[in-house]
Protein backbone atom coordinates (compact mmCIF):
# COMPACT_ATOMS: atom_id res chain seq x y z
CA UNK A 1 0.00 0.00 0.00
CA UNK A 2 1.18 3.72 -0.79
CA UNK A 3 -0.83 5.61 2.08
CA UNK A 4 1.88 5.47 4.38
CA UNK A 5 4.24 6.76 1.75
CA UNK A 6 2.04 9.66 1.02
CA UNK A 7 1.42 10.64 4.77
CA UNK A 8 4.84 10.94 4.89
CA UNK A 9 5.72 13.13 2.11
CA UNK A 10 2.76 15.16 3.52
CA UNK A 11 4.24 15.16 7.17
CA UNK A 12 6.97 16.40 4.89
CA UNK A 13 5.78 19.49 3.55
CA UNK A 14 4.13 20.82 6.54
CA UNK A 15 6.74 20.26 8.87
CA UNK A 16 9.99 22.53 8.44
CA UNK A 17 12.77 20.58 8.25
CA UNK A 18 15.97 20.70 10.28
CA UNK A 19 18.74 23.22 8.97
CA UNK A 20 21.39 21.20 7.81
CA UNK A 21 24.69 22.19 9.34
CA UNK A 22 27.93 23.62 7.27
CA UNK A 23 29.99 20.27 8.17
CA UNK A 24 28.80 16.96 7.05
CA UNK A 25 27.63 14.88 9.53
CA UNK A 26 27.91 10.88 9.73
CA UNK A 27 24.47 8.90 8.98
CA UNK A 28 23.89 6.38 11.14
CA UNK A 29 23.18 2.87 9.86
CA UNK A 30 20.11 1.20 11.18
CA UNK A 31 22.03 -2.04 11.72
CA UNK A 32 24.72 -0.36 13.95
CA UNK A 33 23.66 -1.16 17.80
CA UNK A 34 23.33 2.35 20.47
CA UNK A 35 26.58 1.21 22.02
CA UNK A 36 28.40 1.98 18.38
CA UNK A 37 26.64 5.45 18.17
CA UNK A 38 29.02 8.27 18.70
CA UNK A 39 26.98 10.85 20.80
CA UNK A 40 27.99 14.21 21.65
CA UNK A 41 29.59 14.73 24.72
CA UNK A 42 28.66 17.94 26.63
CA UNK A 43 31.99 20.38 27.67
CA UNK A 44 33.77 19.50 30.53
CA UNK A 45 35.07 23.11 30.95
CA UNK A 46 32.04 25.48 31.88
CA UNK A 47 33.45 28.62 30.37
CA UNK A 48 32.42 31.62 32.37
CA UNK A 49 29.80 34.09 30.91
CA UNK A 50 30.93 37.73 29.76
CA UNK A 51 29.20 39.45 32.26
CA UNK A 52 31.81 37.13 34.64
CA UNK A 53 34.76 39.20 36.37
CA UNK A 54 37.55 37.09 37.27
CA UNK A 55 39.65 38.61 40.72
CA UNK A 56 43.01 37.29 41.22
CA UNK A 57 43.54 36.83 45.06
CA UNK A 58 46.18 35.38 47.58
CA UNK A 59 45.37 33.99 50.66
CA UNK A 60 46.13 37.11 52.68
CA UNK A 61 43.88 38.96 50.31
CA UNK A 62 40.99 36.48 51.13
CA UNK A 63 41.71 37.57 54.74
CA UNK A 64 41.19 40.88 54.88
CA UNK A 65 38.35 41.24 53.01
CA UNK A 66 37.24 38.83 55.27
CA UNK A 67 37.42 40.13 58.61
CA UNK A 68 35.95 43.21 56.82
CA UNK A 69 33.07 42.20 54.95
CA UNK A 70 32.25 38.87 57.39
CA UNK A 71 28.82 39.16 59.04
CA UNK A 72 29.85 36.91 62.01
CA UNK A 73 32.59 39.33 62.76
CA UNK A 74 30.32 42.27 62.42
CA UNK A 75 27.99 41.04 64.62
CA UNK A 76 30.53 39.93 67.53
CA UNK A 77 32.24 43.23 67.06
CA UNK A 78 28.73 44.71 67.81
CA UNK A 79 28.80 42.49 70.91
CA UNK A 80 31.76 44.10 72.27
CA UNK A 81 30.98 47.41 71.49
CA UNK A 82 27.74 46.78 73.64
CA UNK A 83 29.89 45.57 76.58
CA UNK A 84 32.26 48.62 76.64
CA UNK A 85 29.07 50.93 76.46
CA UNK A 86 27.65 48.81 79.29
CA UNK A 87 30.97 49.24 81.11
CA UNK A 88 31.23 52.99 80.62
CA UNK A 89 27.42 52.80 82.11
CA UNK A 90 28.41 51.06 85.13
CA UNK A 91 31.50 53.85 85.64
CA UNK A 92 28.72 56.41 85.46
CA UNK A 93 27.58 55.21 89.00
CA UNK A 94 30.04 57.93 90.47
CA UNK A 95 28.48 60.71 88.51
CA UNK A 96 26.56 63.13 90.98
CA UNK A 97 22.99 63.88 90.95
CA UNK A 98 21.45 67.31 91.35
CA UNK A 99 17.97 67.58 93.34
CA UNK A 100 15.91 70.86 93.16
CA UNK A 101 12.48 71.39 94.83
CA UNK A 102 10.38 73.92 95.96
CA UNK A 103 7.29 73.53 97.50
CA UNK A 104 4.56 75.65 98.48
CA UNK A 105 1.82 74.59 101.64
CA UNK A 106 -0.48 76.04 103.72
CA UNK A 107 -2.11 75.08 107.19
CA UNK A 108 -4.92 76.39 109.48
CA UNK A 109 -5.05 75.03 113.10
CA UNK A 110 -7.61 75.82 116.34
CA UNK A 111 -6.52 75.38 119.75
CA UNK A 112 -7.27 77.09 122.99
CA UNK A 113 -5.45 79.09 125.93
CA UNK A 114 -6.12 80.69 128.85
CA UNK A 115 -7.79 83.35 128.81
CA UNK A 116 -9.13 86.50 130.60
CA UNK A 117 -8.42 86.74 134.12
CA UNK A 118 -11.70 84.86 135.51
CA UNK A 119 -10.09 81.54 133.98
CA UNK A 120 -12.01 81.82 130.66
CA UNK A 121 -10.51 79.55 127.74
CA UNK A 122 -10.25 81.52 125.10
CA UNK A 123 -10.08 80.02 120.94
CA UNK A 124 -6.76 80.49 119.15
CA UNK A 125 -6.17 79.91 115.32
CA UNK A 126 -3.04 79.91 113.58
CA UNK A 127 -2.73 79.89 109.84
CA UNK A 128 0.24 79.58 108.11
CA UNK A 129 1.49 79.91 104.68
CA UNK A 130 5.26 78.69 103.98
CA UNK A 131 7.46 78.23 101.20
CA UNK A 132 10.44 76.10 100.71
CA UNK A 133 12.98 75.76 98.00
CA UNK A 134 16.06 72.81 98.26
CA UNK A 135 18.81 72.31 96.17
CA UNK A 136 21.07 69.41 97.04
CA UNK A 137 24.17 67.23 95.00
CA UNK A 138 24.36 63.55 96.08
CA UNK A 139 26.41 60.85 94.97
CA UNK A 140 29.21 57.68 96.08
CA UNK A 141 32.18 57.95 96.05
CA UNK A 142 34.98 54.95 95.32
CA UNK A 143 36.03 54.74 99.08
CA UNK A 144 34.34 51.84 100.43
CA UNK A 145 30.96 53.23 99.64
CA UNK A 146 31.20 56.45 101.09
CA UNK A 147 28.01 58.40 100.34
CA UNK A 148 27.58 62.38 100.52
CA UNK A 149 24.60 64.85 100.39
CA UNK A 150 25.19 68.71 99.99
CA UNK A 151 22.66 70.59 100.31
CA UNK A 152 21.38 73.44 100.78
CA UNK A 153 17.45 75.06 102.10
CA UNK A 154 16.10 78.23 102.15
CA UNK A 155 12.09 78.65 103.07
CA UNK A 156 10.22 81.82 104.40
CA UNK A 157 6.68 81.37 106.57
CA UNK A 158 4.12 84.01 107.39
CA UNK A 159 0.67 83.97 108.84
CA UNK A 160 -1.09 84.73 112.25
CA UNK A 161 -1.15 82.97 115.36
CA UNK A 162 -3.31 83.92 117.98
CA UNK A 163 -4.32 86.90 115.92
CA UNK A 164 -0.57 87.69 115.87
CA UNK A 165 0.86 88.18 112.42
CA UNK A 166 4.57 86.63 111.81
CA UNK A 167 6.74 86.26 108.79
CA UNK A 168 10.07 85.05 109.32
CA UNK A 169 12.76 83.61 106.76
CA UNK A 170 15.32 80.95 107.41
CA UNK A 171 17.90 78.87 105.47
CA UNK A 172 20.55 75.79 105.57
CA UNK A 173 23.61 74.41 104.40
CA UNK A 174 25.40 71.57 105.11
CA UNK A 175 27.32 68.37 103.92
CA UNK A 176 26.48 64.79 105.28
CA UNK A 177 28.59 62.08 104.82
CA UNK A 178 27.32 58.29 105.47
CA UNK A 179 29.76 55.72 105.30
CA UNK A 180 29.30 52.03 105.98
CA UNK A 181 30.98 49.69 108.77
CA UNK A 182 30.34 46.45 107.76
CA UNK A 183 28.31 45.89 104.67
CA UNK A 184 28.83 47.96 101.50
CA UNK A 185 32.54 48.50 103.00
CA UNK A 186 34.97 45.80 101.24
CA UNK A 187 32.65 45.69 98.47
CA UNK A 188 30.22 48.47 97.74
CA UNK A 189 27.22 47.50 95.09
CA UNK A 190 28.76 50.47 93.19
CA UNK A 191 32.17 48.60 92.49
CA UNK A 192 30.41 45.21 92.09
CA UNK A 193 28.54 46.89 89.09
CA UNK A 194 31.66 48.14 87.61
CA UNK A 195 34.14 45.86 88.10
CA UNK A 196 32.01 43.23 86.83
CA UNK A 197 30.82 45.22 83.33
CA UNK A 198 34.43 45.97 82.92
CA UNK A 199 35.17 42.41 83.36
CA UNK A 200 32.51 41.29 80.71
CA UNK A 201 33.82 43.97 78.18
CA UNK A 202 37.31 42.42 78.28
CA UNK A 203 35.71 39.23 78.04
CA UNK A 204 33.74 40.60 75.17
CA UNK A 205 37.04 41.87 73.58
CA UNK A 206 38.47 38.33 73.76
CA UNK A 207 35.52 36.43 72.46
CA UNK A 208 35.90 39.01 69.20
CA UNK A 209 39.48 37.76 69.51
CA UNK A 210 38.41 34.08 69.56
CA UNK A 211 36.34 35.03 66.84
CA UNK A 212 38.76 36.75 64.18
CA UNK A 213 41.11 33.62 64.93
CA UNK A 214 38.35 31.26 64.15
CA UNK A 215 37.38 33.20 61.00
CA UNK A 216 40.79 33.41 59.63
CA UNK A 217 40.89 29.65 59.87
CA UNK A 218 38.16 28.95 58.22
CA UNK A 219 39.36 31.21 55.34
CA UNK A 220 42.20 29.31 55.06
CA UNK A 221 40.47 26.02 55.38
CA UNK A 222 37.91 27.06 52.49
CA UNK A 223 41.02 28.76 50.37
CA UNK A 224 43.11 25.48 50.59
CA UNK A 225 40.41 23.66 49.49
CA UNK A 226 39.57 25.14 46.29
CA UNK A 227 43.26 25.32 45.72
CA UNK A 228 42.66 21.35 45.89
CA UNK A 229 39.44 21.75 44.23
CA UNK A 230 41.44 23.44 41.04
CA UNK A 231 44.28 21.10 41.37
CA UNK A 232 42.45 18.32 41.32
CA UNK A 233 40.77 19.25 38.55
CA UNK A 234 43.83 19.61 36.49
CA UNK A 235 44.83 15.72 37.79
CA UNK A 236 41.40 14.44 36.09
CA UNK A 237 41.81 16.54 32.79
CA UNK A 238 45.65 14.55 32.52
CA UNK A 239 43.80 11.76 33.36
CA UNK A 240 40.73 12.49 30.59
CA UNK A 241 43.68 13.16 28.19
CA UNK A 242 45.40 10.34 29.14
CA UNK A 243 42.48 7.89 28.85
CA UNK A 244 41.44 9.65 25.19
CA UNK A 245 44.88 8.93 23.55
CA UNK A 246 44.73 5.28 24.84
CA UNK A 247 40.94 4.82 23.70
CA UNK A 248 41.88 6.37 20.19
CA UNK A 249 44.82 4.51 19.84
CA UNK A 250 43.27 1.20 20.90
CA UNK A 251 40.26 2.29 18.19
CA UNK A 252 43.24 2.07 15.88
CA UNK A 253 45.09 -1.18 16.72
CA UNK A 254 41.37 -2.44 16.57
CA UNK A 255 40.64 -0.99 13.24
CA UNK A 256 44.14 -2.85 11.67
CA UNK A 257 43.49 -6.03 13.70
CA UNK A 258 46.37 -6.03 15.84
CA UNK A 259 43.71 -5.66 19.25
CA UNK A 260 40.49 -6.86 20.56
CA UNK A 261 37.04 -5.18 20.56
CA UNK A 262 36.71 -5.76 24.06
CA UNK A 263 40.21 -3.52 24.55
CA UNK A 264 38.72 -0.65 22.82
CA UNK A 265 35.61 -0.82 24.60
CA UNK A 266 37.22 -0.56 27.98
CA UNK A 267 39.31 2.23 26.69
CA UNK A 268 36.48 3.83 25.80
CA UNK A 269 34.57 2.87 29.32
CA UNK A 270 37.56 4.72 31.34
CA UNK A 271 37.36 7.48 29.30
CA UNK A 272 33.82 7.94 30.00
CA UNK A 273 34.38 7.73 33.64
CA UNK A 274 37.71 10.01 33.24
CA UNK A 275 34.61 12.66 32.03
CA UNK A 276 32.54 12.33 34.76
CA UNK A 277 34.91 12.84 37.56
CA UNK A 278 36.21 15.55 36.19
CA UNK A 279 32.43 17.14 36.26
CA UNK A 280 32.61 15.78 39.42
CA UNK A 281 35.98 18.08 40.24
CA UNK A 282 34.15 21.01 38.73
CA UNK A 283 31.13 20.82 40.72
CA UNK A 284 33.07 20.20 43.62
CA UNK A 285 35.72 23.06 42.42
CA UNK A 286 31.91 25.57 42.27
CA UNK A 287 30.90 24.49 45.91
CA UNK A 288 34.71 25.38 47.33
CA UNK A 289 34.47 28.47 45.56
CA UNK A 290 31.26 29.30 47.17
CA UNK A 291 31.73 28.77 50.29
CA UNK A 292 35.13 30.95 49.69
CA UNK A 293 32.91 33.57 48.47
CA UNK A 294 30.77 33.34 51.65
CA UNK A 295 33.59 33.72 54.13
CA UNK A 296 35.05 36.72 52.03
CA UNK A 297 32.36 38.91 50.95
CA UNK A 298 29.31 40.11 52.69
CA UNK A 299 26.07 40.28 50.30
CA UNK A 300 26.43 37.41 47.91
CA UNK A 301 23.99 39.35 45.25
CA UNK A 302 27.04 41.92 44.73
CA UNK A 303 29.57 39.95 43.59
CA UNK A 304 27.19 36.93 41.82
CA UNK A 305 29.04 37.14 38.89
CA UNK A 306 32.73 37.33 40.49
CA UNK A 307 34.91 34.73 40.27
CA UNK A 308 37.94 34.23 42.34
CA UNK A 309 41.42 32.50 41.04
CA UNK A 310 43.15 31.52 43.84
CA UNK A 311 46.68 32.12 43.59
CA UNK A 312 49.22 29.75 45.50
CA UNK A 313 52.00 28.01 45.12
CA UNK A 314 51.70 24.09 46.46
CA UNK A 315 54.77 23.40 47.76
CA UNK A 316 54.38 24.33 51.57
CA UNK A 317 57.69 24.53 53.67
CA UNK A 318 57.64 22.62 56.87
CA UNK A 319 56.98 23.79 59.97
CA UNK A 320 58.86 22.86 62.74
CA UNK A 321 57.46 21.55 66.02
CA UNK A 322 57.62 21.50 70.00
CA UNK A 323 54.90 20.11 71.79
CA UNK A 324 55.81 21.52 75.17
CA UNK A 325 56.88 25.02 73.67
CA UNK A 326 53.25 24.88 71.70
CA UNK A 327 51.38 24.10 74.55
CA UNK A 328 52.93 26.81 76.94
CA UNK A 329 51.91 28.94 74.03
CA UNK A 330 48.21 27.81 73.86
CA UNK A 331 48.38 28.39 77.56
CA UNK A 332 49.27 32.02 77.45
CA UNK A 333 47.78 33.09 74.56
CA UNK A 334 44.24 31.22 73.23
CA UNK A 335 42.07 33.87 73.61
CA UNK A 336 39.06 31.43 75.32
CA UNK A 337 41.52 30.36 78.33
CA UNK A 338 42.06 34.24 78.86
CA UNK A 339 38.46 34.59 78.56
CA UNK A 340 37.61 32.05 81.27
CA UNK A 341 40.24 33.59 83.40
CA UNK A 342 38.60 36.88 83.00
CA UNK A 343 35.69 34.75 84.32
CA UNK A 344 36.83 33.03 87.10
CA UNK A 345 37.66 36.68 87.95
CA UNK A 346 34.31 38.13 87.61
CA UNK A 347 32.94 35.21 89.80
CA UNK A 348 35.34 36.08 92.45
CA UNK A 349 33.97 39.91 92.38
CA UNK A 350 30.78 38.05 93.14
CA UNK A 351 31.86 35.75 95.78
CA UNK A 352 33.51 39.02 97.69
CA UNK A 353 29.91 41.01 97.08
CA UNK A 354 27.44 38.20 98.26
CA UNK A 355 30.01 37.21 101.06
CA UNK A 356 29.89 41.30 102.66
CA UNK A 357 25.83 41.21 101.78
CA UNK A 358 25.32 38.57 104.57
CA UNK A 359 26.67 40.98 107.16
CA UNK A 360 24.79 43.32 108.90
CA UNK A 361 24.49 46.95 108.36
CA UNK A 362 26.45 49.61 110.05
CA UNK A 363 26.64 52.95 109.15
CA UNK A 364 28.80 56.34 110.47
CA UNK A 365 26.44 58.86 109.80
CA UNK A 366 28.42 62.55 110.19
CA UNK A 367 27.36 66.10 109.06
CA UNK A 368 27.82 69.53 109.80
CA UNK A 369 26.88 73.30 108.42
CA UNK A 370 25.51 76.38 108.97
CA UNK A 371 21.83 77.75 109.54
CA UNK A 372 19.86 81.30 109.57
CA UNK A 373 17.02 81.35 111.45
CA UNK A 374 14.07 84.06 112.18
CA UNK A 375 15.22 86.16 109.58
CA UNK A 376 13.38 89.25 107.93
CA UNK A 377 14.36 88.50 104.27
CA UNK A 378 15.93 86.18 102.03
CA UNK A 379 18.89 88.22 101.81
CA UNK A 380 19.62 88.74 105.73
CA UNK A 381 19.05 84.92 106.02
CA UNK A 382 21.97 84.73 103.33
CA UNK A 383 24.05 87.09 105.35
CA UNK A 384 23.41 84.95 108.49
CA UNK A 385 24.87 81.49 106.50
CA UNK A 386 27.47 83.60 105.16
CA UNK A 387 28.25 84.62 108.61
CA UNK A 388 28.18 80.85 110.34
CA UNK A 389 26.78 82.39 112.91
CA UNK A 390 24.87 79.76 113.94
CA UNK A 391 26.79 76.08 113.02
CA UNK A 392 25.55 72.66 113.79
CA UNK A 393 26.75 69.31 113.60
CA UNK A 394 25.46 65.93 113.88
CA UNK A 395 27.21 62.08 114.62
CA UNK A 396 25.22 58.74 114.86
CA UNK A 397 25.22 55.15 114.22
CA UNK A 398 22.23 53.03 112.50
CA UNK A 399 22.90 49.56 113.16
CA UNK A 400 20.40 46.61 111.46
CA UNK A 401 20.80 43.38 111.81
CA UNK A 402 19.04 41.00 109.33
CA UNK A 403 16.90 38.32 111.02
CA UNK A 404 17.59 35.58 109.40
CA UNK A 405 19.20 36.39 106.17
CA UNK A 406 18.61 33.69 104.26
CA UNK A 407 18.36 34.67 100.67
CA UNK A 408 22.19 36.72 101.47
CA UNK A 409 23.38 33.47 102.64
CA UNK A 410 21.77 31.02 99.62
CA UNK A 411 23.16 33.67 96.86
CA UNK A 412 26.81 33.33 99.25
CA UNK A 413 26.66 29.69 98.84
CA UNK A 414 25.83 29.45 94.99
CA UNK A 415 28.42 31.89 94.06
CA UNK A 416 31.16 29.89 96.07
CA UNK A 417 29.51 26.71 94.47
CA UNK A 418 29.18 28.74 90.85
CA UNK A 419 33.09 29.80 91.77
CA UNK A 420 34.19 26.20 92.10
CA UNK A 421 32.69 25.47 88.99
CA UNK A 422 34.37 28.03 86.78
CA UNK A 423 37.49 26.43 88.70
CA UNK A 424 37.26 23.11 87.27
CA UNK A 425 36.07 23.88 83.54
CA UNK A 426 38.97 26.11 83.34
CA UNK A 427 41.55 23.37 84.67
CA UNK A 428 39.21 21.07 81.79
CA UNK A 429 39.61 23.95 78.99
CA UNK A 430 43.25 23.74 79.65
CA UNK A 431 43.72 19.99 79.24
CA UNK A 432 42.08 19.97 76.61
CA UNK A 433 43.88 22.60 74.68
CA UNK A 434 47.33 20.49 75.72
CA UNK A 435 45.59 17.63 74.51
CA UNK A 436 44.69 19.58 71.00
CA UNK A 437 48.31 20.90 71.15
CA UNK A 438 49.50 17.45 71.63
CA UNK A 439 47.14 16.02 68.88
CA UNK A 440 47.86 19.12 66.14
CA UNK A 441 51.24 18.55 66.77
CA UNK A 442 51.62 15.14 65.56
CA UNK A 443 49.07 15.38 62.89
CA UNK A 444 51.44 17.56 61.44
CA UNK A 445 54.75 15.76 61.67
CA UNK A 446 52.58 13.10 59.99
CA UNK A 447 51.17 14.97 57.34
CA UNK A 448 55.19 15.74 56.17
CA UNK A 449 55.74 12.42 55.99
CA UNK A 450 52.66 11.85 54.00
CA UNK A 451 53.59 14.54 51.54
CA UNK A 452 56.91 12.52 51.25
CA UNK A 453 55.09 9.04 50.66
CA UNK A 454 52.56 10.84 48.46
CA UNK A 455 55.13 12.36 46.07
CA UNK A 456 57.38 9.10 46.23
CA UNK A 457 54.38 6.72 45.16
CA UNK A 458 53.11 9.23 42.25
CA UNK A 459 56.87 9.18 40.70
CA UNK A 460 57.00 5.60 40.61
CA UNK A 461 53.47 5.79 39.24
CA UNK A 462 54.15 7.91 36.57
CA UNK A 463 57.15 5.59 35.96
CA UNK A 464 55.51 2.06 35.73
CA UNK A 465 52.62 3.78 33.09
CA UNK A 466 55.53 4.93 31.09
CA UNK A 467 57.01 1.94 31.12
CA UNK A 468 53.67 -0.07 30.69
CA UNK A 469 53.22 2.05 27.78
CA UNK A 470 55.83 1.47 26.13
CA UNK A 471 55.40 -2.32 26.29
CA UNK A 472 52.19 -1.37 24.77
CA UNK A 473 53.52 0.07 22.16
CA UNK A 474 55.61 -2.45 21.66
CA UNK A 475 52.97 -5.18 21.98
CA UNK A 476 54.38 -6.44 25.01
CA UNK A 477 51.72 -5.01 26.99
CA UNK A 478 47.59 -5.06 27.17
CA UNK A 479 44.97 -2.25 27.30
CA UNK A 480 43.71 -3.74 30.28
CA UNK A 481 46.95 -3.13 32.10
CA UNK A 482 47.75 0.79 30.86
CA UNK A 483 44.41 1.50 32.30
CA UNK A 484 44.95 0.04 35.27
CA UNK A 485 48.51 2.10 36.13
CA UNK A 486 46.58 5.06 34.29
CA UNK A 487 43.99 4.66 37.31
CA UNK A 488 46.80 4.08 40.05
CA UNK A 489 48.80 7.04 38.49
CA UNK A 490 45.50 9.80 38.71
CA UNK A 491 44.56 7.98 42.47
CA UNK A 492 48.53 9.01 43.41
CA UNK A 493 48.52 12.31 42.02
CA UNK A 494 45.48 13.15 43.91
CA UNK A 495 46.68 11.65 46.99
CA UNK A 496 49.63 13.72 46.91
CA UNK A 497 47.41 17.21 46.26
CA UNK A 498 45.56 16.13 49.53
CA UNK A 499 48.32 15.24 51.29
CA UNK A 500 49.78 18.78 50.77
CA UNK A 501 46.39 20.75 50.88
CA UNK A 502 46.08 18.98 54.23
CA UNK A 503 49.46 19.90 55.45
CA UNK A 504 48.18 23.33 55.15
CA UNK A 505 45.15 23.04 56.91
CA UNK A 506 47.40 20.82 59.83
CA UNK A 507 49.68 23.83 60.33
CA UNK A 508 46.59 26.24 60.25
CA UNK A 509 44.65 24.33 62.83
CA UNK A 510 47.96 24.24 65.01
CA UNK A 511 47.96 27.86 65.17
CA UNK A 512 44.70 28.21 66.43
CA UNK A 513 45.57 25.85 69.00
CA UNK A 514 48.11 27.37 70.19
CA UNK A 515 46.29 30.80 69.87
CA UNK A 516 49.08 32.32 67.29
CA UNK A 517 46.95 32.42 63.81
CA UNK A 518 46.58 35.89 64.29
CA UNK A 519 50.91 36.16 64.75
CA UNK A 520 51.51 33.70 61.92
CA UNK A 521 49.99 36.30 59.90
CA UNK A 522 51.09 39.52 60.54
CA UNK A 523 48.08 40.86 61.95
CA UNK A 524 47.73 42.89 64.83
CA UNK A 525 43.82 43.79 65.22
CA UNK A 526 42.36 46.06 67.57
CA UNK A 527 39.45 44.45 69.37
CA UNK A 528 38.27 47.76 71.22
CA UNK A 529 35.29 48.79 70.04
CA UNK A 530 33.94 51.16 67.38
CA UNK A 531 33.46 54.79 68.49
Amino acid sequence: MKTPAIFVALLALILPLPALADEPTDSIDSTDSIDSIDFPVPPVHPSASAADAVREMALDDCIALALENNLDLRIQRLTRTAAAIDAEGASGTYDPSLALGAKRSRTETEGTAAGTSEGVLSTTRTETDENAFTAGIQGDTSFHGLSYDLSARAGDSSGTRANNPFDTTTASAGLTLTQPLLRGFKTPATHYRIATARTLSDEAALALEQKIQSTVAAVEAAFYALIQARETIAVREKALALAEQLAADTERKVSVGTAFALDARQAASQAATARAELSDAHRAAAVAHNDLKSLVFADQRTVRNLRIDARYTLDPARVPTDPAASGDLALDLRPDLRAQRLALVRQGIEVDYRRNQTLPSLDLVLGAGVAASDEDTYPDAFSQLASADEPYWTAGLTFTIPLGNRAASAAHRQALANAERMRLELRRLEENALVEVENATAALDTGWEKIAATREARACAEDALSAEQKKLDSGQSTPFVVLQLQRDLTTARQSEIAALTDYLRLASALSLAEGTLLRRHHLDLDTSPAP
